[in-house]
């Protein structure tokens, strides 16, 4: 599987055509083990807690379009990529489409060098405030940790959680 080409939306609205993005590392907080009986220690997930996300756009240069991401507020951002694929039966290439969305707050802004016949190589890091990944149409995973929401494949890890404090 390859990404043939994506492009990354604002509000619904076409946003950026030059850009790179550098996803998420999804990571749990993690607690330890350890004490009697237990030959050593082993760190365990604490379910449907995740550690604070991050993610990046990346762009060649400044564009109108930049200067709107800038702003010190929560942004729906969507990248909807075009993903090559083979089918098993057939061996012919299909096209699936993988979408990323976020609501995220700008956190680091880097300008970037001025160098003459270069890129500028701009960069905009964000505070990943909710997470949601679609791929042919399936949902994969789907974080709002503001909400206290975790799903994986739809099924909700932290709905018993929801329950269990009140929510």
């Amino acid at each position: 599987m390859s990404v043939v080409n994506y492009k990354v939306y604002k509000d619904g609205l076409d946003f950026i055509g030059i850009t790179q993005h550098d996803a998420p590392a999804i990571s749990a907080v993690v607690a330890e083990m350890k004490g009697a009986g237990i030959g050593g220690s082993v760190e365990l997930p604490v379910q449907g807690l995740v550690q604070s996300m991050s993610m990046t756009l990346n762009f060649r240069d400044i564009t109108p379009q930049t200067k709107l991401i800038l702003t010190p507020e929560a942004h729906h951002i969507e990248l909807w990529a075009a993903i090559q694929d083979t089918d098993p039966k057939t061996g012919q290439f299909v096209v699936k489409q993988h979408k990323l969305i976020y609501r995220a707050i700008p956190k680091t802004n880097t300008v970037g060098k001025f160098v003459p016949g270069e890129t500028q190589d701009r960069s905009v890091e964000f505070s990943v405030l909710y997470y949601r990944e679609i791929y042919d149409g399936q949902d994969i995973v789907e974080i709002d940790p503001l909400n206290n929401v975790y799903r994986v494949a739809g099924k909700d890890a932290n709905s018993d959680v929801r329950k269990a404090i009140g929510i």
